[in-house]
């Protein structure tokens, strides 16, 4: 039987304080620099058998640590993690001997935060889901949209390519992940809201959202110049006619990625301080079967939109439009927002996660 413990390895071997582990029975336990920074990996090249990398010194720790995981406990092939993180099978091979050499394999555990792995193994399986991230969980939840935000700027940092398009939500999950982004130059990037915006500045309004963003990566910028909610759905529908929106919902068809965030209809709800909506509505939306939001639809449990005015007099990118994007991507935690993560999962919406410990675990549990 194999003794499989893989330690995050740098230039310099086993890195201390970023070991990541494998457990006797084979459950790796790294989340890199504390799971924000992890997830998923390197954007995936195409694979070319003839090419013959050398393992850079600066290749990160957590992504060695990860192609052990992908090997030993998921049982992948070393083609199949070559063609997962981007990587010839020669450099992965090269790796995992590299592990073994190094005494980058044992059985312990040196990371407090080794569930993370797992979990997004288990969140990837269930939900059939391309990505997953699962960032720890702070001991405060009301700081869970800090921690998710993080992982989140990292993430699209490494996914968003350059001369691509990333479609926008809003919140205050989206205004961490800003904090998080790498700068760029020049890139060719545009960013482009998904919804209108709110009469004044908040760290929710998509306004900001999508201009943070784009001042950030160096973007162009599309917003829809209209309110959140029309006052009437015939208010509504004239507004989606009009030039400004259409050309606005144009970029969205061509985007390449869409970040999306839910919203929830608990007390923990940030919408009514922030002015986007009503305690009347709120109430309103729960009564009519409604678990929370994501991009100004309200979704039941089993992820069908609900019958509600709020519905038809948004202002809003239609989610069939979203669901067409290559490749989108939800970012949300804490336990107050598991029903609408899970009712967004049920519609089929999204591609990737990104959540929390505590989130993860409750959408194993059923």
């Amino acid at each position: 039987m194999l003794d499989l413990d893989a330690v995050g390895v740098g230039s310099n071997g086993p890195q201390g304080e970023d070991a990541a582990t494998v457990h006797g029975d084979r459950k790796l336990g790294p989340c890199g620099r504390g799971c924000a920074r992890g997830g998923l990996g390197v954007k995936r090249r195409a694979e070319d058998e003839t090419r013959s990398e050398s393992v850079a010194p600066s290749l990160q720790s957590d992504l060695i640590a990860r192609i052990c995981w992908y090997h030993f406990r998921e049982g992948q092939t070393q083609q199949e993690v070559a063609d997962r993180v981007g990587l010839s099978r020669a450099t992965i091979n090269k790796i995992i001997s590299d592990a073994f050499r190094q005494g980058v394999v044992r059985i312990s555990i040196d990371s407090p935060v080794a569930p993370c792995l797992e979990l997004e193994a288990r969140l990837r399986e269930k939900f059939r889901l391309r990505d997953v991230v699962v960032a720890p969980s702070p001991v405060d939840e009301d700081n869970v949209r800090n921690s998710v935000g993080i992982a989140t700027g990292e993430y699209i940092s490494k996914t968003l390519l350059k001369d691509q398009i990333l479609a926008l939500s809003w919140g205050g999950t989206i205004y961490s992940a800003a904090q998080s982004l790498k700068p760029r130059s020049k890139a060719g990037n545009v960013i482009v809201s998904l919804s209108g915006g709110l009469a004044r500045s908040t760290i929710i309004n998509p306004y900001d959202n999508a201009a943070t963003f784009a001042k950030i990566l160096d973007a162009e910028c599309f917003y829809m110049t209209a309110p959140m909610v029309a006052d009437s759905r015939a208010t509504r529908d004239a507004l989606m006619r009009s030039t400004p929106i259409r050309v606005v919902l144009e970029m969205v068809a061509k985007a390449d990625i869409a970040l999306l965030t839910a919203v929830d209809l608990t007390s923990k709800t940030w919408i009514i301080k922030h002015g986007a909506l009503t305690k009347d509505m709120l109430r309103s939306l729960a009564a009519a079967g409604s678990v929370g939001g994501v991009c100004d639809q309200y979704l039941d449990a089993a992820g069908g939109v609900v019958d509600h005015p709020i519905n038809q007099c948004a202002v809003a990118a239609p989610l069939d439009v979203i669901r067409k994007i290559p490749h989108v991507v939800l970012c949300a935690g804490g336990a107050f927002k598991v029903p609408i993560i899970r009712a967004i999962l049920a519609s089929k919406l999204v591609h990737s996660l990104i959540t929390d410990e505590r989130a993860a675990a409750l959408l194993l549990k059923a």
